[in-house]
């Protein structure tokens, strides 16, 4: 089972990063945005972290990641992707290359 669930975290992980943000133009994985993903049988959960405070497209976003998610899992699994607005973003979160390329 333990190799079922690391391969639908790869799968989810990989369709999390086809996924830009609006706004810059980044996938959500290099951009540090995911703040967790759980799965739990047949259920997943992941959690984004907004750049930003107010965020204007935490939503588009949301969706995004969803379907995304959605296409990854087998049939029949729930998903479901939230915004965590309590924790904060920062450039440390950023993949090195990007972290590089904006200069933080």
């Amino acid at each position: 089972m333990e190799t079922k669930t690391t391969d639908l975290h790869t799968a989810v992980m990989a369709a999390l990063g086809t996924v830009d943000d609006p706004e810059m133009g980044e996938n959500l994985v290099d951009l540090g945005v995911v703040g967790e993903v759980r799965i739990d049988g047949t259920s997943v959960a992941v959690t984004l972290i907004p750049t930003s405070a107010t965020c204007p497209m935490a939503d588009v976003m949301v969706d995004d990641a969803l379907t995304a998610v959605q296409r990854a899992c087998p049939p029949g699994t729930a998903v479901d992707v939230r915004m965590d607005w309590d924790s904060e973003w920062s450039p440390e979160r950023l993949a090195p290359a990007l972290r590089a390329r904006f200069g933080w």
